[in-house]
């Protein structure tokens, strides 16, 4: 989930797989942002880049 939040996908885009539901993509993005101790989204996606789970920026 958190490679997707580092690659720029929404909720809404994350949730259009049949197997994931929006509010159980809500709730796993919540609750990586509580563990990692982020702000929000935006600093989410520079976590992604800055530990190589993404391309650096």
């Amino acid at each position: 989930m958190l490679l997707l939040v580092g690659e720029g996908v929404s909720n809404a885009e994350t949730a259009t797989e049949p197997v994931i539901g929006y509010e159980i993509v809500t709730t796993y993005v919540s609750r990586i942002l509580i563990k990692l101790d982020l702000r929000d989204r935006g600093q989410a996606v520079v976590f992604a880049h800055r530990t190589g789970l993404v391309g650096q920026i």
